[in-house]
């Protein structure tokens, strides 16, 4: 990665949870991972290999039993986890946005104020009464309140962890276009996830399985492997046990029948331009 800025790193991290047992449950074992400034960080993994634990560890929610969490001492840091009401600290949409911790907010006249929540509302798709009670939202619309006020502070990096779970196609396609937004902006992203069509924003994929990396790559090489003869054997997708999306199955398909294709897809616009380009 050469002198790229290190935004957070874990170095030989390992998280053991108690129990009634003496060892407890081991959940991550000798994890090691820098998180570079301006990448969009797709975590994937099967039920239980630990993406939730990084999630709460980046943003000081689980302390590690061992090793070093290491965070940039500039810059804000925001997440969205997976049970938005934890979340909370207000009892309306206002008096969330209100505890936001932003010098912005602090130099807006109350009419720009709710302008600005209004507008941070909007860039998520809700068309919500700042008055708002958060206990009568649905469990989507406490997400993307959450995931709102995330992005209204424009942090330098955004964790957000299965952040589409509670959400209709829709909505899951607002989200995705707001964050990827952020991320033009110079947002940081860690998504975290279990949809693995999400993967396709990714600059790189982290690959979770056993409280272990499996995988730390490109998006292409998840899915298809390192080389053209590895494509139809095992995959570090398939090595987790992790089924693929329709596009890449599709792709393999082509590829069984002897198609060539210049791309190999992660996503529906491109799958449209491989088998274009593959039949000329």
């Amino acid at each position: 990665m050469g002198n790229r800025e290190i935004v957070a790193s874990l170095q030989r991290a390992s998280v053991v949870y108690r129990t009634e047992s003496e060892e407890g449950r081991r959940v991550w074992s000798d994890v090691s991972l820098d998180i570079y400034k301006g990448e969009w960080l797709v975590v994937i993994g099967p039920n239980g290999s630990g993406k939730s634990t990084l999630a709460s560890s980046l943003l000081g929610l689980s302390p590690l039993s061992n090793g070093e969490l290491i965070r940039s001492g500039q810059g804000q840091i925001r997440g969205v986890l997976q049970l938005p009401d934890a979340q909370f600290v207000g009892e309306t949409i206002q008096e969330e946005f209100d505890y936001l911790p932003s010098p912005r907010a602090q130099e807006l006249i109350p009419e720009e104020r709710q302008a600005w929540y209004h507008q941070s509302l909007s860039a998520v798709g809700l068309s919500l009464p700042l008055e708002r009670t958060l206990s009568t939202l649905s469990g989507g619309q406490k997400q993307l309140v959450n995931l709102a006020a995330a992005l209204a502070v424009q942090p330098d990096l955004l964790v957000l962890d299965e952040p589409t779970a509670m959400l209709d196609p829709a909505a899951r396609k607002e989200v995705r276009q707001a964050v990827r937004e952020a991320h033009q902006r110079g947002t940081t992203i860690v998504w975290i996830t279990h949809r693995l069509e999400e993967v396709a924003d990714a600059t790189r994929v982290i690959g979770f399985g056993d409280g272990r990396i499996t995988f730390d790559g490109e998006p292409r090489a998840f899915f298809y492997g390192e080389s053209e003869e590895k494509w139809l054997e095992k995959t570090p997708c398939s090595e987790l046990g992790l089924d693929s999306p329709y596009v890449v199955k599709t792709a393999f398909g082509l590829l069984q029948h002897g198609c060539k294709l210049r791309l190999l897809p992660l996503d529906m616009d491109e799958l449209a331009e491989a088998v274009a380009n593959s039949c000329l």
